[in-house]
Order: C-alpha cells, then sequence, then structure tokens
C-alpha cells in the first residue's frame, strides 16, 4: 500500500469536470493527428526531487493522453542554458552571465550540466515509451514564432509592459556584450526598437559601453535572453503555431506554481493581446507542488544558499546522489506515483509536502542496493 492511500483526495473544482486527465486535451486534439508536450528546466544543477517528479509526471501525462485519445505523442524539453550563472556588481548594478556562456568559455562543463536531466529523461522515455527531443534555449530564441512574438512585443511597449513588468515596466529582453556577454540584469538602460523585419536591443556594457544586438525576425543571427514573462509569451505563441506545423495538439506542462495567478495574470492576458485565437492557445496542465514543511514551494535556492532545509537529506537536492545511494529502481516508486497523478484529477490538482515523498520512498531508502559486480 502507498502513502497516498492514507491521503484525503477532496476534489478541487476542476476534478468534478474530468473522470481522467486526458480530458483535458480532448477537445483540443479533436481531428489532430498527434499531440508535442511540452516542459522546460534551467540547466542550474543535477534535478532536485521536485524537477525529478515534474519530469516522471510530465511523461506519465504524455503515456497517458497518448492512450486515452488514441494519438502519438512526444515530449519536447526546452534545454534553458540561458540560466544566470555568474552575477557581478559593478557601480551598485547587478550584471549576469549565463549557463551557456560559462559553458563557452571553459568554467563551466556542458556535461555535468546535462547528464543529471539526460539520465533522468532517458530513464522516462523508456519507462513510458514516449519519445522526447530536447531543444536548448540557443534554438529556442531563434524559432521565427518566437522572434516574430518579439517583434509584437517590442512594437507595442506600452500595451505590453504592464502585462510582463507590471512594477517598473521594463520589459527585459537583454542582449549580451560582444566583447564579454555581460548583461544588464535590471535592464534600465535597455532600448528596445522595432524596425520592419529586426528588433534592436542598445544596452551598455560597464567595460566596453554601449553596444547594439540586432534581432532578424526571421532567425539566423543575433542572441538575447528573455525574462520568464517575455519568455512565457514567446512559448504560448510558439505553441500556437506548433499546432499548425505539427498539426498537433500543443500542451504546456509545468510545475503548479506557474498556474493560477501567473496564469490569470501573465500568460492568458499575454496571449490575448498578442490576437492568438483562444481555440488556438495551447493546453496547459500543472504538475503538483511539492511543499516544505511550511506549505512554500520546495526551493533548491534556499536550500543551497541559505540552510534553510538544513533537516532534509542531500539526495532532496540532487538526483545523482539519491540514484547513487538507493539505485535507479528507486525511480520506479516515484513513476507508480506519478501515473496516479497524471490519470486521476483528484490526485493531480494538489500539492504534495517533503514529508509524503519521503514516507513513499521510506521502504527503499532505509536499504542500500547492493554493490554492483565489476
Amino acid at each position: 500500500m502507498s502513502p497516498s492511500d492514507d491521503l484525503v483526495f477532496a476534489p478541487v473544482g476542476i476534478a468534478h469536470l474530468t473522470h481522467r486527465n486526458a480530458d483535458l486535451l480532448r477537445a483540443a486534439a479533436a481531428g489532430r493527428s498527434r499531440l508535442r508536450i511540452t516542459t522546460a528546466a534551467q540547466l542550474n544543477g543535477v534535478p532536485h526531487l521536485g524537477t525529478t517528479v515534474t519530469i516522471l509526471t510530465v511523461f506519465a501525462f504524455a503515456a497517458h493522453a497518448a492512450d486515452a485519445l488514441g494519438l502519438p505523442a512526444t515530449v519536447i524539453f526546452d534545454s534553458l542554458e540561458n540560466a544566470p550563472a555568474e552575477t557581478i556588481t559593478r557601480d551598485g548594478d547587478t550584471y549576469t552571465r549565463t549557463v551557456g556562456d560559462l559553458i563557452d568559455d571553459g568554467r563551466l562543463d556542458a556535461t555535468e550540466r546535462t547528464t543529471g536531466f539526460l539520465r533522468l529523461l532517458n530513464w522516462a522515455h523508456h519507462r513510458s515509451g514516449v519519445p522526447y527531443e530536447v531543444r536548448p534555449y540557443t534554438t529556442y530564441q531563434d524559432l521565427y514564432p518566437v522572434r516574430a512574438c518579439l517583434h509584437r512585443i517590442a512594437s507595442r511597449l506600452d500595451d505590453f509592459a504592464p502585462i510582463v513588468a507590471p512594477t517598473d515596466g521594463i520589459v527585459r529582453v537583454r542582449p549580451r556584450c560582444p566583447a564579454c556577454r555581460l548583461m544588464q540584469k535590471s535592464a534600465k538602460d535597455l532600448r528596445i526598437t522595432a524596425l520592419p523585419d529586426t528588433v534592436h536591443l542598445d544596452s551598455v556594457c560597464p567595460d566596453h559601453g554601449r553596444y547594439t544586438e540586432i534581432i532578424p525576425v526571421n532567425g539566423g543571427g543575433g542572441w538575447y535572453d528573455a525574462n520568464t514573462p517575455v519568455r512565457s509569451l514567446q512559448k504560448g505563441q510558439l505553441l500556437a503555431a506548433e499546432r499548425t506545423t505539427y498539426d498537433a495538439c500543443s500542451v504546456s506542462v509545468d510545475g503548479a506554481d506557474w498556474g493560477g495567478a501567473w496564469h490569470a495574470h501573465v500568460l492568458a492576458p499575454g496571449l490575448a493581446t498578442l490576437g492568438i485565437p483562444v481555440h488556438h492557445w495551447p493546453i496547459s496542465v500543472f504538475t503538483p507542488l511539492i511543499t516544505d514543511r511550511t506549505g512554500g514551494k520546495l526551493s533548491k535556492s534556499l536550500y543551497v544558499a541559505n540552510g534553510t532545509y538544513s533537516d532534509l537529506p542531500e539526495w532532496f537536492l540532487n538526483l545523482n546522489v539519491l540514484l547513487d545511494q538507493h539505485g535507479d529502481q528507486i525511480l520506479d516508486t516515484l513513476w507508480n506515483e506519478s501515473r496516479r497523478w497524471a490519470t486521476e484529477p483528484r490526485r493531480l490538482h494538489r500539492s504534495y509536502t517533503v514529508d509524503y515523498l519521503t514516507a513513499l520512498l521510506a521502504d527503499q531508502l532505509h536499504h542500500q542496493p547492493a554493490a554492483r559486480a565489476a
């Protein structure tokens, strides 16, 4: 018996309308030839337990939807190497370089940044039978629908700024210095100009002065870092376009912290302002939130920087530690749980605590795996 069997699953609103979670896709999938299910993660280290169960749930949901709707499914994993990796302060202003920048100059190991995710993606692929594609941010930001969205935002800054930057009105689409790749985090000196076929991003480097990055809408040159709300709208436009490109039902699956207020105040009004018809919007599905003992989201940054979760074992933070200490078979337990979440509405639309996951894995955590034969 799983600890899940002892929980109370009072159905929330959406669970009253759906028998299985595939029902969330049924209307959008009608007449389509495939399912494209997209998720994303920043390459800021080895996946922690929250990211692990999210990715497993993505594959479990893809397998469930493919079976229920009779359509082949593919998972697209957006690998965000534009995550910040280095922070520098100059004259009171903050500048950053990305994971990709530090990989390119040899200060970070690309293998170390990707193997944990690839290990998990490969395991989930073989367990679910669902194929996957990895799409780096460099590839993503160069796609035509993504750049067309950038151009539309740049052309109507007054309309989009209240959506993507409600506090200060600064739309954060950051170019990087061509000489040293520093980006101004605040974007306070950024100037965005939309020309017929390009977007010009003018900014300032503390060491090399002013510079301009030219972003052709049709791709093939230029690079920019879009912050999360801008990237969220770009992803919405991309998945809406992929509906036609691949004759697909486009689905975005993310953690539950990207639902609720984010969906209501950023994504939905942003897609409406972009002029994308509602019936072309990608379907949004949210995996359960993994919470700490206070009810807040389990945060890797808090774990690392502040020792907030000093009472939790290291395997909560590092998938490799979990698998090295307890074997790949521990993923089977998480997979079986994720399948229940992915199928049953009353299990998907709720949160789970770290103590719940500890109880779920208790038997395996108390037994070290047998040593592998040489």
